[in-house]
């Protein structure tokens, strides 16, 4: 079939109109359910890794461990923020150097021992970072802190909920003002509490965590209110129930696409196609362009870059000019990227490509399984992709 397909939706005063060429392929078409795996629950996954500059773990490593990963979990669950891990690990440094990211692992802590800490991230003016490289922003995520004593810079657990408040807002896809300046000033307004005299308005930049293992009590950054219980698809003009009525498409206001069954059963196994590798997601998105009025097939361009980097510095220090794009960047402090799994794949111009977000992926596959999500479900996510662009 030839991509010139998406040509063959139009969609005038409420009648659809469908060329039998495409009717004729499209009932011929045979993908297996198998052929895009997806997990349901699509829970952001982590894991927390410890480095030891020895040959081997001390029993302190292992169970900063694990106290670190409970502080984690705890953390994302005063944000409400769904996700699922991998056991923390300790390893000794040489050995990570071998560490093979499993496939569905979405973000990487890694705690440095203090040697190591203090060597590569205090030696460089750094209390902790957070990375993000590539066009899938529900991937390829890295924080990277320090099991250090805070002397000159804040203590490792508040720079761990620092970096995973950069982590999160970036991740629900909110913009720079929010995932640097936003959180950037709750931690400098935290290191002035902390440093100089206490006000009462420093209650409102912190809280704690309580641990039911390995530690006790913690303090950590106040989390950014409107990003908790956010999801990172959300129906935001109503529940999945719900008729669409705003943003219907074009022709009959009372006719909306989901009340053709032809038009969604074209579309389902346009998607199949789509989701065996058979269309690419450039050519996708202008046939989904057709069913919310967007026959260009443009989304909205994505506010923030690709490739981030957010460094947490000294305590008195405002950050600034940190939001970097490490495509352009790489040299920029090379020293603190090197532990880093994920590679960018290609730092060229890609604004030529469209990349499909994994969330839409996943969502449509199984509306194409005739699970999870309605045809009206369907439209709505196309309705909040076009509407925040790809990549979020």
């Amino acid at each position: 079939m030839s991509v010139q397909t998406r040509h063959f939706i139009s969609i005038r005063t409420g009648r659809i109109t469908l060329a039998a060429v495409l009717l004729a392929l499209v009932l011929t078409l045979f993908i297996s359910p198998d052929s895009y795996a997806m997990d349901k629950s699509e829970k952001m996954r982590w894991q927390l890794i410890f480095l030891s500059p020895y040959s081997g773990c001390t029993n302190y490593q292992y169970q900063m461990a694990n106290a670190y990963d409970e502080i984690t979990s705890k953390y994302f669950e005063l944000y409400k923020f769904e996700n699922s891990k991998y056991q923390p690990q300790c390893m000794p440094d040489k050995k990570y150097t071998h560490y093979q990211v499993p496939d569905d692992l979405d973000l990487i802590i890694l705690v440095y021992d203090n040697e190591i800490g203090k060597r590569e991230l205090h030696g460089n003016d750094v209390g902790g970072l957070y990375n993000h490289i590539g066009a899938d922003k529900t991937r390829d995520h890295t924080i990277i802190i320090c099991d250090c004593s805070n002397f000159g810079f804040s203590d490792p657990v508040w720079i761990l909920s620092h970096e995973l408040s950069h982590f999160i807002t970036y991740y629900l896809g909110f913009d720079q003002s929010v995932v640097e300046d936003k959180i950037h000033s709750l931690g400098y307004k935290y290191d002035q509490c902390i440093e100089g005299s206490w006000e009462a308005t420093c209650s409102s930049v912190l809280t704690h965590v309580y641990g039911d293992h390995y530690f006790t009590k913690a303090t950590v950054m106040a989390p950014y209110e409107p990003a908790i219980g956010k999801k990172l698809f959300a129906l935001e003009n109503g529940t999945a129930n719900d008729a669409i009525t705003s943003d219907t498409v074009a022709g009959d206001a009372s006719e909306s696409v989901a009340s053709s069954q032809l038009v969604m059963s074209m579309q389902k196994e346009i998607t199949k196609w789509w989701l065996a590798g058979k269309i690419n997601d450039t050519d996708y998105t202008k046939v989904l362009g057709y069913m919310v009025d967007k026959p260009g097939g443009m989304m909205t361009s994505d506010k923030l870059p690709p490739n981030v980097i957010l460094f947490d510095g000294p305590d008195g220090i405002k950050e600034n000019a940190t939001f970097y794009d490490t495509g352009s960047e790489q040299k920029l402090k090379g020293s603190l990227l090197n532990r880093i799994p994920f590679k960018s794949e290609n730092t060229t111009d890609l604004s030529g490509t469209i990349q499909i977000p994994q969330w839409f992926k996943s969502k449509a596959y199984w509306w194409s399984q005739d699970q999870v999500w309605s045809d009206k479900d369907f439209l709505n996510g196309i309705k909040q992709l076009f509407n925040i662009g790809i990549g979020k």
